[in-house]
Order: C-alpha cells, then sequence, then structure tokens
C-alpha cells in the first residue's frame, strides 16, 4: 500500500527529507539480487554465459557463429530453463575468475575437473571425458611416440589442465635421464597455441584426444598424433559458488537430455564415438 505524505510546513518537509535520505542510503547499501543465482536468471528471463570459442568441437566459431557440442547442449539448456541466452565470447586466460566476480551466470565452455576447481566453483554435470593428447606437425619425421619428446619445444594454453600435466611429464623425463622439453611455452588460447605449432614455432602441441578429428578436418595434413599423457580429464561448465540453485537448475535439464539419449546423438555427431561419462564425477569437498 502506497502512502502519500504532504508536509505541512517546513520543519515537516526538512523531516520527510531526512527520512528519505536515510531510505535511500539504507536502499544504496543493500546489494541488489547477486548475478548467478537462478533466481536472478529467473527475474531477468535471461542467462548470461562466457565460452572461450576456441575448442573445437566443444565450441568453436564457424562462419562467425558459436558452434559445437557444448554449443547444441547449451541451446537446449536455455530453452528448457525458458529463458533467453546472452553468450559472451572471451579468452579463456580469465574466464574463471570472471564468474567469481559475477560478470556472468555460468561459464559455458570446457573446464576440466580438477580438486583445486572444486572448491572454488559450482561445477554441473560432465559433458564430455578426454585424454590429453600430444600433437605433432604432419610430416615431422623427427618424432615418433613419447620416448622422442625431450629437447622439443612444447605448447600449452596457460592455466589449462594440459599444461600441468605437460608440467608432470617434463620432470618424469628428468627424472628417467632425460634432459626434458627445451621449453614449455604458454598460449592465451588453444588456437593461438595450434597456430604457433602449424607455422613451427614449436614442436609440439597439447590438445584433448577428442579434438583431433576435427582439428585434421578444418586443416588437412597439419597435425599429427604423437600419443597420450595424463589420466584422462572431465569437462564440465562452472557456476560461481553462491549459485549451487542455478548449477542445479542446468543439472536438471542436462539430466533430461542424458535420459532422452540425446547427449549420445550430439556425441556422435560432434565426436563420431559415444562417451561414457561418470556418474561419480566430483572430488571430496566439491561445492
Amino acid at each position: 500500500m502506497e502512502t502519500e505524505m504532504k508536509p505541512t510546513n517546513f520543519r515537516m518537509t526538512a523531516l520527510a527529507r531526512g527520512v528519505f535520505a536515510c531510505v535511500t542510503a539504507l536502499a544504496l547499501s543493500t546489494p541488489a539480487i547477486a548475478q548467478g543465482s537462478l533466481e536472478s536468471v529467473t527475474a531477468s528471463g535471461k542467462l548470461t554465459v562466457a565460452t572461450e570459442v576456441a575448442y573445437p568441437p566443444m565450441e568453436y566459431l564457424e562462419d562467425g557463429k558459436v558452434v559445437g557440442y557444448g554449443k547444441d547442449i547449451l541451446d537446449l539448456v536455455v530453452a528448457d530453463m525458458g529463458v533467453e541466452l546472452e553468450q559472451l565470447q572471451l579468452p579463456w586466460d580469465g574466464i574463471l575468475a570472471g564468474v567469481l566476480a559475477k560478470k556472468y551466470d555460468l561459464v559455458a565452455t570446457s573446464v576440466a575437473i580438477k580438486p583445486d576447481r572444486v572448491k572454488k566453483y559450482a561445477f554441473t554435470r560432465p559433458l564430455a571425458v578426454a585424454q590429453t593428447m600430444l600433437v605433432k606437425r604432419h610430416g615431422d619425421e623427427s618424432m615418433s611416440d613419447l620416448g622422442d619428446v625431450n629437447g622439443k619445444l612444447v605448447g600449452v594454453e596457460l592455466g589449462s589442465s594440459q599444461a600441468k600435466e605437460v608440467e608432470a611429464l617434463d620432470a618424469e623425463l628428468k627424472a628417467n635421464g632425460g634432459s626434458g622439453f627445451a621449453g614449455i611455452r604458454g598460449f592465451k588460447s588453444t588456437d593461438d597455441m595450434r597456430l604457433a605449432l602449424a607455422s613451427g614455432q614449436i614442436d609440439i602441441g597439447t590438445i584433448p584426444s577428442f579434438s583431433l578429428a576435427p582439428m585434421q578436418k578444418q586443416r588437412p595434413d597439419t597435425y599429427a598424433k604423437l600419443g597420450m599423457i595424463g589420466d584422462g580429464t572431465v569437462f564440465a561448465w562452472v557456476a560461481h559458488p553462491d549459485g549451487a540453485d542455478l548449477r542445479d537448475r542446468v543439472n536438471e535439464a542436462i539430466t533430461k537430455l542424458d535420459q532422452a539419449g540425446i547427449l549420445k546423438e550430439l556425441q556422435m555427431k560432434w565426436f563420431g564415438f559415444e562417451m561414457e561419462i561418470p556418474e561419480d564425477y566430483l572430488p571430496e569437498g566439491a561445492l
């Protein structure tokens, strides 16, 4: 119920102004609904996500549009939620910090589930699994397997799970009497790293195993498999730690797609094979 206040004299006017100033100050000091929660998404009718569009076949640009396995899933999830999608195209470097700063609701790009991350971000259900693959230039006869990587320059995406696995391999090579890599060069995006490999600036690139086929299709006679490292990686999306309710709603939509067999259909479409995705995917201490 609204009440109209009509000051009858100057003293009343001053009092009203004082009360209004206090109420205004209180309102300004009270935080709005935090971006990243299900309530804020529902209220605005829009889900704002950040995506690194340089990770084929998960999410990448084709004819100026975002396409890929992850994009197909995202469109179906947004439709199930009954909201509009605003998709920001951002580099990997800083994309996770952005969701912590509540610049967007969700990171809808391939984020590896790691023990140090699950305590900082609210992970969704996994969407894909892969091993880390080392790739070389097509026709490079100086390397035939992982035994030939000593003294080679390897490229990784900064802050990626592949970077840590390459560091572990370097330590293993040295422990076994080898020289290890000539260097580990970091790139802000996987696109930059792949271009550097194709142009001969580095000897080896690192990719998830499901990316080799689309890379070879996009650029025939450019990349070749060298070997696999690591124990395998599970990829998902992440929300702000305060956005577990939003994460749960996204999970609900993904579960529907899984139960309807749509995830398997999309895996065949983009990977050419079906994946066995673990159900028990979050380490101890996860949000």
